[in-house]
């Protein structure tokens, strides 16, 4: 018996095997393949086969520009190229016009009746489109970003409007971000379910003999003022003053990295913290396996975006780290204070001084919420109990047909 068909839309989605860009739409994908033929349609880039096949997903990327032009996706800044240079709103309408006519193409060679349509801006607006010139319904997933968006260019919101009532399904990663879809859009809370992306179980475990280093600290993103760095080292700073040892490590980057390290050198923190340039997935497991706390500082930066969820929290916790996380977006469907971790105010280097402090100083905390935090990431998010709700998700609008 032949699988049912679903086209998936982004803008980001893995460039190579080990690309962090989109891996957690890869690992879900990847999830449902013994089940589902998966077509998954992004952008081209300098370098990009414009077709391949990874772990039976069906990848096809459009051109939009020359090479060398094509460059809007894959950096997590779309929206804000878009807004402050000309030349990228000109060439973000080529980049719709391509994205749209390679998904009729696509729907009509290999008969689609699905689309799962990732962020409601730039792959909702496609998917919305395409329902008027074929027989599709959609499936729309936020993640954070793209809900963001309303809330500063309050223009967006009928065409928002118009393409969350069309889609068959609405998900969003995080109650937090469901709480304020349904306010912006004015829809009931009952027609968006949460719906959480995975972290790759299979990759991110304990190691049987672990090697951790005392006072070693870990944090994971993208050098943007949304991830509240600056409170991390501010916390640093208050912890050496008190004479506590440790280490630690920020993996990343982005736009913020000069600055932060011109921070750091003035708190007086050089030999106590290591800026690492991005790894692939395969390299980070042996950074979370190696260290003693793991720490997510987001904030709500000046745009009034926040945390969509918090996905490298999940890697840690799969691999028996204990966790601290702020009272920011998502983070708290993931950080349940005092049981999956600890869970801090924004902007409180104070209050996050003391939560590292308190893992320092106390053992027996950081092995409970080591084990309560594995517990709950094993339970409620990896690859295969999300990708059953989405399977449930996709009967239900198969149904309808």
């Amino acid at each position: 018996m032949p699988k049912e068909k679903i086209l998936v839309l982004t803008h980001n989605f893995i460039r190579f095997k080990e690309d962090l860009a989109g891996q957690f739409i890869y690992t879900l994908m990847k999830e449902l393949t013994p089940d589902y033929e998966i077509f998954v349609l992004a952008p081209h880039q300098k370098g990009l086969r414009k077709y391949e096949e990874i772990d039976d997903l069906k990848i096809y990327r459009f051109r939009y520009c020359f090479s060398r032009y094509e460059n809007l996706a894959y950096r997590g800044d779309m929206h804000e190229q878009v807004l402050h240079h000309f030349s990228s709103k000109v060439l973000f309408i080529f980049f719709l016009g391509a994205f749209f006519f390679y998904t009729l193409r696509i729907i009509k060679k290999n008969k689609i009746k699905l689309i799962h349509c990732h962020w409601w801006m730039p792959a909702g607006v496609v998917g919305y489109l395409a329902t008027f010139f074929s027989p599709v319904k959609t499936i729309l997933t936020t993640h954070g970003s793209d809900v963001f968006i309303l809330r500063k260019f309050r223009r967006a919101l009928p065409l928002a409007s118009l393409i969350f009532k069309r889609a068959a399904f609405s998900t969003a990663v995080s109650s937090y971000l469901k709480h304020l879809l349904s306010k912006e859009l004015k829809l009931e809370e009952e027609r968006i379910f949460v719906f959480s992306m995975p972290f790759d179980d299979k990759k991110f475990s304990p190691v049987k003999e672990k090697k951790v280093e005392k006072g070693s600290i870990l944090s994971i993103g993208r050098l943007i003022q949304r991830k509240g760095y600056d409170y991390l080292l501010e916390a640093c700073a208050k912890l050496k003053e008190e004479g506590l040892k440790f280490k630690l490590k920020i993996i990343g980057q982005g736009p913020e990295e000069g600055r932060l390290k011109k921070l750091a050198n003035s708190l007086g923190l050089d030999e106590n913290i290591d800026f690492i340039s991005n790894l692939p997935q395969n390299q980070l497991v042996y950074y979370y396996n190696n260290c003693e706390i793991f720490v997510l500082p987001s904030i709500t930066d000046w745009k009034m975006e926040a945390e969509g969820l918090g996905l490298v929290l999940l890697e840690a916790m799969s691999c028996k780290v204990p966790v601290i996380g702020t009272q920011s977006g998502g983070i708290v469907d993931i950080v349940q204070n005092e049981k999956t971790g600890l869970l801090v105010p924004e902007k409180d280097s104070v209050a996050l001084a003391l939560a590292i402090k308190r893992y320092l100083l106390d053992p027996s905390l950081e092995n409970r919420m080591a084990e309560e935090g594995y517990r709950f990431a094993q339970k409620n998010y990896t690859a295969s109990s999300i990708a059953k709700k989405l399977k449930s998700i996709y009967q239900r609008v198969e149904k309808s047909f």
